[in-house]
């Protein structure tokens, strides 16, 4: 089953801070420096089958950290029933200015296995899932807009599409926020993401991502916000 909870969280997912009053569709303003805590679940009835086997929901956190003009984003995924010091981790260093992707890296901790894989990339515009959801936050798109993700070595077109504005309900308050769906695409000659992966942007001057939802094998991973303490 493990390799169920690896599929489940890779690419994964992401991030937060409790999203502040702002100017509904205001220019984003993505901070330098950036530290989200988020908790996660396992939602439909796969995953809850899934979660009688395995880690059914936990802590994380998604940090942006800029130095010398290269962002580091990194996805740390912790949950309260895993042994100690087991963790899953992904990340990648990209220009902040041209999204220039440089490397991108991924590992894992889990049930006495541990496995990482680092790897320079030079194709343009290939991120992995949190840059990726740094280029949104950054620049919104108002239509469809392809991209292309780099998981575990492999590399994936995807489409992100814009849903408009809804009312999100977290576990402590209400949010409006942007919807948006990244979905894998057919290309010849490519592979194609299987996954889906749902993200709620705050319409506030940071473009904060207040809920994220990664489905992967009829399973569910939802991210949700953490208030601020």
């Amino acid at each position: 089953m493990k390799s169920i909870w690896k599929i489940i969280l890779t690419g994964a997912l992401l991030t937060l801070l409790t999203p502040a009053p702002g100017v509904p569709d205001e220019k984003p303003a993505v901070a330098l420096d950036e530290q989200f805590q988020y908790r996660w679940q396992l939602k439909n009835f796969l995953g809850v089958v899934a979660g009688l086997f395995l880690p059914n929901q936990g802590e994380g956190s998604l940090t942006f950290k800029t130095t010398n003009g290269h962002l580091r984003s990194e996805l740390m995924i912790t949950s309260s029933a895993s042994r100690q010091g087991e963790y899953f981790r992904y990340g990648s260093e990209i220009d902040k200015a041209t999204l220039q992707p440089i490397r991108a890296w991924s590992a894992y901790s889990w049930r006495g296995e541990s496995k990482s894989k680092i790897e320079d990339i030079g194709k343009q515009g290939v991120l992995d899932v949190a840059a990726g959801i740094f280029a949104i936050r950054r620049n919104p798109p108002e239509k469809s807009r392809r991209m292309e993700i780099w998981s575990d070595g492999k590399i994936y077109p995807v489409v992100v599409i814009p849903r408009g504005t809804e009312l999100r309900k977290l576990s402590d308050r209400s949010v409006y926020a942007r919807h948006f769906s990244i979905r894998g695409v057919e290309v010849p000659g490519t592979r194609r993401w299987k996954g889906k992966m749902d993200l709620w942007l705050a319409r506030d001057g940071a473009a904060t991502p207040v809920e994220i939802v990664i489905s992967r094998n009829l399973a569910d991973v939802r991210m949700e916000l953490k208030s601020q303490p």
